[in-house]
């Protein structure tokens, strides 16, 4: 990897976070994205299976980003995440 593309990375994956710490009624203190190329692969774990869908839709909204592998599990509690 070189350094351009480790920076584009690090870009990329600053702003997929930012992208997804900005969903509103969302959790997603649990939720990590890992940038490979212009791959983003989520993991982590979130309450539903309505806020999983609503992070990977954020997430493929982000520029530069082709692809989203979903590695989210599913709580089936907004507790849990406290934790």
């Amino acid at each position: 990897m070189t350094e351009t593309s480790k920076i584009e990375d690090s870009k990329l994956g600053s702003d997929v976070a930012a992208r997804i710490a900005s969903l509103p009624d969302v959790d997603t203190s649990a939720v990590e994205p890992h940038v490979e190329g212009t791959t983003v692969v989520l993991e982590g774990a979130v309450d539903t299976i309505m806020t999983a869908r609503k992070v990977i839709l954020a997430t493929e909204t982000v520029d530069g980003v082709h692809d989203v592998e979903n590695h989210l599990t599913l709580t089936g509690n907004k507790s849990d995440l406290a934790n």
